[in-house]
């Protein structure tokens, strides 16, 4: 009983192991966190109360930003720096990372940090040293009203004693710090302005939504911002779906995808008619859109469409690797069990067998114990009487 409870003991703690394998195999784990990063603002820092570049800037001005990089950990830390311009990602949110290969740049962005601002790519920091990088900006001669928004996104990872490859790069352990860049000239005030660009069903979710697209085409970023979608049947006043995104923001001349879907079901077929409406509680500024939208075979559409079913492909593969590794490892468990449980049986036919010997090996010895007292009794009492002759 004992061995059986500890083999199960075994089989749960090795699947266990298995299931932890394939979450960490699923976590990219950032382990390089040695170097930190602090701006030196400079004295044309606008908002003196801010940890970030807020500079007033003048037309034609050139300066140098500099950022102090501190390596604390033993080892040499190697360090990229890009600049990127602020866009807003479809969450609804402000982003600095590059997302210049996911989204193409806004047509009303005249003006960007990237067109102002350069850098070197990479810089070595030796172990517990502090370094300067120097960020080179460089204004246009025409004054602009609004804002220039961006980051210098800076990633450390611990340097290898061999030469970096490129294709080494996301086998190491990296963090990355965002310092936001704020350029104005002017006080001049400008007012943000939301435009809906297009309404389109969505063919990259696994169910069927729609994406409308929207923008900020002023030089100017905007907080808080409530955006609802009601969708319709067209000619009908029926609610088929609703969906509102709260405690957005949308940086200076960018646009982001806002996601309506129906909770129950896919939009079928037909057409709908969406109501979209945008609300900033900091600005109190409101904005509405009504959009017809045709719906073709959506589902259809979805499955056919070469991104859904290069995604399908993985996701199948995956999973065909998880079950075949689970069905080997049952197996690799049932052989042990069933080789265990031939081992015991072994080991308790060869005990029967010792007990049984040794039992036939004690009663043959009383045997012979008592096959030589009967002996020895009898030798007793045959032994001859001698006979006397009487006496005459």
């Amino acid at each position: 009983m004992m061995n059986k409870r500890k083999l199960l003991h075994l089989i749960v703690v090795v699947i266990g192991v298995f299931l932890l394998s394939g979450i960490v195999m699923m976590v990219k784990a950032n382990t390089a966190w040695a170097v930190s990063v602090k701006p030196i603002l400079p004295k044309n820092q606008y908002d003196s109360e801010v940890t970030y570049y807020d500079l007033r800037m003048i037309p034609s001005q050139k300066q140098n930003l500099q950022l102090e990089l501190t390596n604390t950990s033993d080892t040499e830390q190697r360090v990229t720096i890009q600049i990127n311009d602020a866009t807003t990602n479809d969450d609804g949110d402000i982003d600095y990372s590059d997302r210049s290969k996911i989204t193409p740049r806004d047509k009303s962005l005249k003006l960007s940090l990237r067109d102002v601002a350069s850098v070197a790519p990479e810089t070595t920091i030796p172990a517990k040293k502090t370094a300067r990088v120097t960020v080179q900006l460089k204004m246009p001669e025409t004054k602009f009203d609004g804002m220039i928004l961006g980051g210098i996104k800076v990633v450390s990872s611990a340097k290898e004693k061999d030469t970096f490859k490129a294709d080494n790069k996301n086998k190491q352990g990296t963090k990355t710090y965002i310092v936001a860049v704020k350029l104005t000239e002017t006080d001049a005030p400008v007012e943000a302005k939301l435009n809906l660009l297009n309404v389109v069903p969505s063919e990259n979710s696994s169910r069927n939504t729609i994406k409308a697209t929207i923008q900020n085409d002023q030089a100017i970023n905007l907080e808080d911002i409530t955006f609802t979608a009601r969708v319709f049947q067209k000619g009908s006043d029926k609610l088929l779906a609703q969906t509102e995104l709260t405690g957005c923001r949308m940086a200076p001349n960018s646009n982001f995808s806002f996601t309506i879907e129906e909770e129950k079901k896919e939009f079928q077929e037909g057409l709908y008619q969406i109501h979209l409406t945008a609300k900033s509680e900091a600005t109190k500024q409101e904005w509405e859109w009504d959009k017809e939208l045709e719906i073709k075979n959506p589902t259809e559409k979805k499955a056919n469409s070469p991104k859904y079913n290069s995604e399908k492909d993985k996701i199948t593969v995956y999973i065909i690797i998880c079950v075949s590794t689970f069905i080997l490892l049952l197996v690799f468990l049932f052989i042990l069990l069933i080789t265990r449980n031939r081992k015991e049986r072994r080991y308790k036919e060869a005990l029967s067998h010792r007990k049984k010997k040794q039992v036939k090996n004690k009663k043959n010895t009383q045997r012979k114990k008592n096959s030589e007292g009967h002996k020895r009794k009898n030798t007793r009492k045959k032994r001859p009487i001698e006979s006397r002759q009487p006496q005459k």
